[in-house]
């Protein structure tokens, strides 16, 4: 049923009002909104025959709420409610307007667009509704620093989210919400929440259907709502995009979910007592678009979007442009599992009252195979004896993070003389030079870009003010009455700063690196700030804002890799001695002697973690691949004995010298470590498998719209 011409005005006006938000306060509110041909893929696939109650609790200028109604009438049949909720008031009126043109088009009988917080209790009471048929929503992805007061912070939307389950459910259901929403990180950006309360809307038998970026399985935070698809909802579809991707201005590529929530009967059981079936993923490229529809190529008909759901849920036929398998949603228990065993409130949302030892019999159990590198593998491959890297006695970390880079971080600006060498500070302090005590600085690998001059044996010419033995003379009173907690702490005192340095460190007191900000100092940095301790009981020694934290493992590793990669994800060597590290690079460690930085260096190097790395990883909007600690504590790798490390170790030198036989020979070690019993030829297939997936999938992203 073609739209009225209000309702055709106010769609075309929509992209202009869009346009017409300042950038600061889109970022700030996460908007950034959906469009009709997205919308329209979505609802096709999540709208159910008898659909007649529609929410979308984020619901900005109104695409989704649209594309709801508009898919609805394409079927005959008329919304009973459309509501929204938005948090700008100016969008929300835009959204009235355009849900009052699609009422009088006959789209709804009734529709409430409220203006407020979806996380007031008072806005959900206000809609007066038990659940919705449908809720449709792209959550907001505002970080957490930027979540603030006025009912926008942190603490107010965990308070309000609490409050509206204990309005909405009762009993042991109550619990597992409860046990959810107090367990989601404060580090979670503004989504986890928003994705709870959407949930939560959902009534029993309805669809949730959520427009996601695909880190939804990477991030530990969004660890919450991994486990709340499995344990309250029936997981049916994934729908992924491809290399450019459906928002141009998105770092990372998008996904589509739809979920069937779960009735408390069946909901009720923990997961781990369950058989879950598989979901499908669909993974849609570009040559699969056509006029305005993402899948107009693949379906040339008049209403593509309604052919491609049919599709979708058929089990036969091939379309041009798109990839449909199954999802194994056991493999992502057993996953999933792995990652929150300790965690407080799985133990609490899985009935499981004991708290785990550090190393249990649960630990033991082999790793699972992430289902991103399985993709990796032939059919039929089976490997064993993995384990996870945790168990390895592998730690995987993120470097060094100063807190303020500008001031921390200086340049060798010429050469020692004697105890002292001159450096250059940053363009926050107009590249000014100054002469520092050699031994107040620390070298420190910052960025990509120097990586290979690095691994050519060059020490990088960035270094890092140490002053953790060093004081400005004003300090020295503090230092002073502390020596006793020196003496029992069998550490010196620090020394008092040369005039030069002390001067610096001085004006870097007194300055704002924000003009928007005037009067918050270097030393007001929330990073920065957290350096300051103050002796209590004559126990502590005292510690300023512009000493470091004591640099460990994770700072000074003996392997690392760049958190952004744009080939294949590599590893590189560590120095010896180890220089720091740069929170630009995620870094790798071992507890146990027998990993040495050699042996960890050839295990990183074969094809089997450089695939369960690409796997595991976020591709980015220009190709890149973001390559974070969590991502790379899901590759698993074969249990190797101290013997086995030796090779790896002696091999690892080998590659480190460049011997061209030495990535093969790793390759080849670890592969029939994985996959016991399997003839020489065999590893060899699998070895070129591995290596033309890993090439393919590096080309699949970094692969650009005129390309495609």
């Amino acid at each position: 049923m073609p739209a009225t011409s209000a309702v055709g005005a106010i769609r075309s006006s929509a992209r202009s009002f869009e346009e017409s938000l300042p950038p600061a306060q889109r970022k700030r509110l996460g908007q950034f909104f959906t469009g009709l041909p997205l919308g329209a893929l979505l609802a096709h696939l999540a709208l159910d025959p008898g659909a007649r109650t529609v929410i979308d609790p984020m619901a900005g200028h109104g695409d989704l709420l649209d594309s709801a109604a508009l898919t609805t009438q394409a079927r005959g049949a008329r919304l009973s409610r459309l509501d929204g909720i938005e948090l700008d008031s100016e969008t929300a009126a835009f959204c009235g307007r355009r849900m009052a043109a699609l009422q009088a088009d006959d789209a709804a009988e009734s529709s409430h667009i409220l203006t407020g917080s979806a996380f007031d209790p008072a806005t959900i009471a206000a809609l007066d509704a038990p659940g919705y048929d449908l809720v449709i929503t792209n959550p907001p992805y505002v970080r957490y620093q930027s979540q603030n007061g006025n009912g926008a912070g942190v603490g107010d939307v965990r308070r309000g989210l609490s409050a509206i389950v204990d309005a909405r459910v009762t009993g042991g259901e109550r619990v597992l919400w409860q046990a959810l929403v107090d367990g989601y990180s404060g580090l979670a950006d503004l989504s986890v929440p928003a994705w709870l309360l959407s949930a939560l809307l959902t009534r029993p038998g309805g669809r949730l259907a959520l427009v996601v970026p695909a880190t939804w399985r990477s991030r530990d935070y969004a660890d919450v709502v991994r486990y709340l698809l499995l344990r309250a909802f029936r997981l049916e579809y994934i729908v992924a995009d491809t290399q450019p991707g459906w928002f141009s201005d998105a770092l990372v590529r998008t996904h589509l979910l739809i979920a069937r929530r779960l009735s408390w009967d069946e909901a009720q059981a923990p997961v781990s007592g369950r058989s879950l079936l598989p979901a499908t993923w669909l993974q849609v490229a570009p040559a699969a678009a056509g006029g305005e529809s993402l899948v107009g190529g693949a379906f040339p008909g008049s209403e593509p979007e309604r052919d491609f759901a049919a599709w979708a849920g058929a089990a036969n036929g091939e379309v041009p442009g798109i990839e449909r398998r199954p999802f194994a949603l056991d493999e992502e228990w057993h996953t999933l599992e792995q990652r929150l065993a300790r965690k407080g409130w799985f133990q609490k949302a899985e009935n499981r009252p004991d708290i785990l030892p550090l190393f249990s019999a649960r630990d033991a159990r082999p790793a699972a195979i992430p289902e991103g590198l399985r993709d990796m593998l032939p059919p039929g491959t089976a490997p064993a004896h993995l384990q996870t890297l945790e168990q390895a006695g592998i730690r995987v970390s993120q470097g060094l993070r100063s807190g303020c880079n500008r001031f921390f971080y200086v340049t060798l600006a010429g050469d020692e003389e004697g105890e002292t060498v001159t450096v250059e500070t940053s363009d926050s302090f107009k590249n000014m030079q100054v002469r520092v005590p050699v031994a107040a600085l620390r070298p420190v690998l910052h960025r990509q870009a120097d990586m290979q001059a690095f691994a050519d044996g060059r020490v990088p010419a960035t270094r890092a003010l140490d002053l953790s033995d060093w004081v400005l003379p004003e300090d020295q009173p503090l230092v002073a009455e502390a020596a006793e907690a020196y003496r029992k702490r069998h550490v010196s005192a620090p020394r008092v700063m040369p005039p030069e340095l002390a001067s610096f460190v001085r004006l870097a007191a007194r300055t704002a690196l924000d003009p928007k900000e005037p009067a918050r100092f270097i030393p007001d940095l929330t990073a920065v700030r957290t350096n300051v301790r103050r002796p209590a009981n004559g126990r502590d020694v005292p510690r300023f804002w512009y000493m470091l934290p004591a640099f460990t493992a994770r700072h000074l590793p003996k392997i690392f890799t760049p958190r952004i990669n744009h080939g294949t994800p590599a590893v590189a060597l560590n120095t010896q001695p180890p220089v720091l590290i740069d929170a630009n690079f995620s870094t790798l460690w071992a507890e146990q002697r027998r990993w040495t930085a050699h042996a960890l260096y050839a295990l990183f190097h074969s094809s089997w973690c450089r695939a369960a790395m690409e796997a595991a990883g976020t591709p980015l909007g220009g190709g890149a691949l973001k390559l974070e600690a969590t991502h790379i504590r899901q590759v698993p790798i074969p249990t190797l004995s101290d013997r086995d490390c030796e090779k790896l170790a002696a091999l690892g030198q080998q590659l480190a010298a460049d011997v061209p036989s030495a990535r093969h020979q790793i390759d080849m070690f670890i592969l029939a470590a994985s996959l016991p019993g399997m003839d020489k030829n065999h590893l060899k297939d699998l070895a070129h498998h591995i290596d033309s997936r890993l090439e393919a999938a590096c080309a699949a992203r970094q692969r650009t719209a005129h390309d495609s």
